[in-house]
């Protein structure tokens, strides 16, 4: 995997990161910070998105290699897990503004994924 795209998917999960840390550490909330970290998240999953336009990048090249695939699998999992708890304990900072960035996303990526496979056909 392009070691570009490699730490644009690390940046985008700064966010997530983030809130997961201040959902935990109320006293350290900051929304100048979360707005911070948000900003460099969505401009990572711009640079990821715009990869994937051009076709250097699909999910396809990450599961190419099974032992980079299946960490990643597990590390997204596992952020998803904690999200989702923290939301149902209603603890989540800033919950709706995270969703909106995850859901946002993942339709982002699954339009160029769909896109990528109706070009194959």
């Amino acid at each position: 995997m392009n070691n570009k795209v490699f730490i644009a998917e690390l940046i985008q999960d700064l966010p997530l990161w983030i809130v997961l840390f201040m959902s935990v550490y109320t006293e350290y909330q900051n929304d100048r910070v979360f707005f911070a970290s948000l900003v460099l998240g969505v401009l990572a999953t711009a640079y990821i998105l715009y990869q994937m336009k051009k076709g250097s990048y699909s999910y396809e090249t990450l599961f190419d290699k099974p032992s980079e695939a299946l960490p990643f699998l597990i590390y997204s999992f596992f952020l998803l897990i904690l999200l989702i708890i923290l939301t149902f304990q209603d603890r989540l900072y800033m919950g709706s503004i995270v969703w909106l960035y995850v859901i946002m996303g993942s339709i982002g990526e699954m339009f160029f994924m769909r896109k990528e496979r109706s070009e194959k056909k």
